[in-house]
């Protein structure tokens, strides 16, 4: 069993490859040990405590959390389907219970405004007790990654079944689902819960060469993971390399006002200004 408490080797191979491009994305079932699957519980358990007691809540200095972001099984992988460097964009964390509600049909592929698909983006969906058809089933529907859409294309349709789509609803525990951010997705609510609690983490990763949006406070949690390590002695430095970010919201006013008609017209004018 490798050092970090992973089972299984850290590449993909050419069907897994080309699988992904055509379906938008991959099941590793049952990839981490009890080890580390308990260790990033606790952290997640004691996360939900911290929300309510307004304790902390930087999940990168979590000491399970945080170098979850640059763990080898997952990364190496995400790195055989970018073919090319990338970076680290934001990690989410928390468990679901008896009740919790769904979540409609949508994407999460970083863009202003949602125009192509040049450059991947991807998330890495993380079920430390699995999947059991209790709580929530996830929703994806295969290819729709390769089509251009807002977020919401398809919310009115709530979480239910699209032509296409696919439940999944069976997962070992400790497995995760790399996930093309483009991909519609839903979480259906079920009953059950009693005694089991849906354990979620999803973190995601962007394609160096070009500047994608990011939160405000992405910067300082750069640096937080650089502080503590989870580089993992520089092997790792580039997932948390600040220069592949842009603010929205230093732009949002602007482009709002620019954002009229085809914004090609407006490429032409420049363009026609500088030659």
């Amino acid at each position: 069993m490798p050092e970090d408490g992973i089972k299984g080797n850290c590449y993909l191979s050419q069907t897994e490859i080309d699988q992904f491009n055509s379906e938008g994305y991959l099941i590793f079932d049952g990839f981490f040990d009890k080890d580390l699957n308990q260790q990033l519980k606790a952290d997640v358990d004691q996360l939900m405590i911290n929300r309510t007691n307004k304790g902390e809540t930087t999940l990168i200095a979590f000491p399970a959390l945080g170098p979850l972001t640059s763990e080898p099984t997952v990364v190496d992988r995400v790195a055989g389907l970018m073919g090319t460097t990338f970076t680290h964009h934001h990690i989410h964390a928390r468990w679901q219970g008896k009740g919790e509600s769904g979540v409609s049909w949508h994407h999460d592929y970083e863009q202003v405004p949602q125009t192509n698909r040049s450059h991947l983006m991807v998330h890495v969906f993380i079920y430390l007790d699995g999947l059991n058809g209790e709580i929530g089933d996830l929703l994806v529907l295969p290819g729709s990654h390769q089509r251009v859409m807002a977020r919401d294309a398809y919310r009115q349709f709530m979480y239910e079944d699209l032509p296409g789509s696919v439940t999944i609803d069976n997962l070992s525990s400790g497995s995760f689902i790399i996930v093309h951010s483009a991909l519609q997705h839903a979480r259906r609510p079920k009953p059950g819960g009693e005694t089991f609690r849906r354990y979620f983490i999803d973190t995601s990763y962007c394609q160096h060469g070009i500047l994608w949006p990011a939160g405000r406070r992405l910067w300082h949690f750069n640096q937080v993971a650089l502080d503590l390590g989870w580089d993992r002695d520089g092997k790792y430095a580039f997932l948390y390399d600040n220069s592949c970010f842009f603010d929205p919201h230093d732009y949002m006013e602007q482009f709002n006002i620019q954002n009229q008609g085809s914004l090609a017209v407006r490429l032409m004018v420049e363009t026609d200004s500088t030659s």
